[in-house]
Formats: C-alpha cells, structure tokens, sequence
C-alpha cells in the first residue's frame, strides 16, 4: 500500500526491483507525490530529478499517467496526492498559514488531481514543509478527497512521546472529513513503556475502529530508513539540511549536521524529547564521493571534530 516508484518507474519501467519480489501493484505519494508540479518546484527539486536523469515533462496527474501509458509499465501503479505536494504549489516551503483563498486553490488542486485518477490525499507530517500544516488544512484537503471516495493516508506527526496525540489527530481527519484513514509505518520510536506502550497504540486504533474508520494498518519492524533531516526539527535548521552532506566541501561532516547529532545521546531512547541515539542511526546512502567513506557507519563511529 506504498511504494516509492514514481520517478524510478520513469528510469526503468520494468521495475525489476519490484517485481523480483512479487510485487505487481505498487501505491505512491508519501505527502509529496509526482503531481501537481509548478516551475519553481522543478528549479528547487531539479538535483533530484538530475540525479536519475529523468526530465519532468508533466504537471498534472493526468499528464504524468499519459507518460507511463506511453512509455510502458511493468507493474500497476497508483498515487496519492500528496498535501505537501498541494501546499508546495500555493504557498511554497515556507512556514506560513494559507488564507482562505489559498485554500481554496489547494482544495481546487486535490480535486482535479481525484479527477485525474488520484485514489486519496496523503500526508507526511514529520517532513517540512508538512509539520507547518495545521489539522484544520488537512481536514479541508482530506473532505475534497472524500467526494470522490478516497482515502487519506498518512505518515503521522509524531512517532515519539507524542504518538498517542499524532493517532488522535489522524482519526479526528477521518472523522471530520469522512473519509477512510490509513496510517503508515505504525510504531512508536520510543522504547520504554509509559504512555507509549503497545497497548495503549493498540488501544487507540480499536477507539477507532470501533467507531466504523476501519482500515489495515501496516506494520513496520522497528527499523527504518529516512532522509538525514528527519533528525533535525524544522525550521532553519531543516531548510538547510538538503545540501548538508550531498554537497559539503567541508569534510569530514557539515557543520549543521555535525552540530546536531553530537547533541544526540550515545545510547538508548529514554524520553519522547529524543527521537533518536547515534547508536540508533546508521548512515545508509551517501551521493557526494568525498563523504562517501561515512556510509555504512552509525553516528557512534564518526569522528568527532
């Protein structure tokens, strides 16, 4: 029930990483999805779409789906639109609240993209510019969705201390919009009980099923794999970490990066104010060849100057 295939579909569209493992139907749009797209998102995201040398000739759904119709497809794919993708369009990836005429553009575009094949709206709330969205945005999103019969899925706020409280907002956006709620990667980073126990997660979901918002919930091993700037909290920080360790001329770290993971504690996740430990984090993908030499390694083993 998610994938992200929606740009490398583009460079092989056999997908044989996929299909390797039996898997023949794939849904994508983590927050941000291939579509809506505007000129001053492709200048911002062109490094990435350099990258797997794809060159984004589409701004639609309706248009991205033309192109791998054309181009073939080795497994079925579908989207959702992503709020991040929405709000991206109107208001950029600033901290800043929409007016009601903003939103009424971002509700516009979640309906042309539900019309355009779209099977729900989506959010990541723990990427900026996501966490700058209230529940109230979402909400207004996820109802334009509802009237087409989507879903809304989402990668919750908080996977810490706060877990609890992102389930509780989660359920009040299917309540409120009316619409089926899916959460992804459901788990609680923290490791000591408390009010972050298994049963109290499991306790949340059966408030909601009961209350008719039955979805599956898919389950993650307490392992992921993440952009490097989920370590840090939003805000400037965040805004400048994109370039941090793809494009540091500064080695052995970037500064910024270096800053913040110092402050992180050596071992053991003891409070919901501590997301993560250096032993917990393990570099996976490094592109820049000077910084290459860090990847593999956990935070512990870094130098430290």
């Amino acid at each position: 029930m998610l994938g992200q295939s929606e740009t490398t579909i583009l460079v092989d569209p056999r997908l044989p990483s996929k299909i390797y493992q039996g898997i023949t139907t794939e849904i994508t749009g983590e927050g941000g999805s291939a579509a809506p797209l505007n000129d001053t998102m492709l200048a911002n995201d062109r490094p990435g779409y350099a990258h797997y040398k794809v060159e984004p000739d589409w701004r639609t759904f309706r248009q991205y789906f033309a192109r791998l119709e054309k181009q073939g497809m080795g497994i079925n794919l579908a989207s959702y639109v992503g709020a991040t993708q929405v709000r991206r369009m109107v208001l950029g990836d600033a901290d800043v609240q929409p007016t009601p005429e903003q939103l009424e553009k971002m509700k516009a575009l979640v309906r042309e993209a539900m019309r355009d094949g779209a099977v729900g709206v989506s959010t990541a709330l723990e990427y900026a510019p996501a966490p700058y969205s209230k529940t109230e945005e979402i909400i207004a999103l996820a109802s334009e969705a509802s009237k087409f019969g989507g879903i809304y899925a989402t990668h919750m706020r908080n996977e810490g201390s706060s877990v609890l409280e992102a389930i509780d907002e989660a359920v009040r956006i299917g309540r409120e919009a009316h619409i089926p709620v899916e959460i992804w990667h459901f788990r609680s980073r923290v490791r000591r009980t408390g009010d972050t126990c298994p049963s109290r997660l499991r306790g949340s979901i059966g408030r909601a099923l009961k209350a008719s918002m039955s979805r599956p919930i898919p389950m993650l091993i307490p392992r992921g794999s993440t952009a490097c700037r989920l370590l840090f909290r939003h805000g400037r920080t965040t805004a400048a970490m994109p370039n941090s360790l793809s494009g540091s001329k500064t080695p052995p770290l970037a500064p910024a990066f270096a800053k913040t993971w110092r402050r992180l504690p050596k071992t053991g996740i003891t409070s919901g104010k501590k997301s993560a430990a250096q032993q917990d984090v393990m570099i996976g993908v490094v592109q820049n060849p000077e910084l290459r030499k860090f990847q593999g390694k956990r935070l512990t083993k870094l130098p430290r100057h």
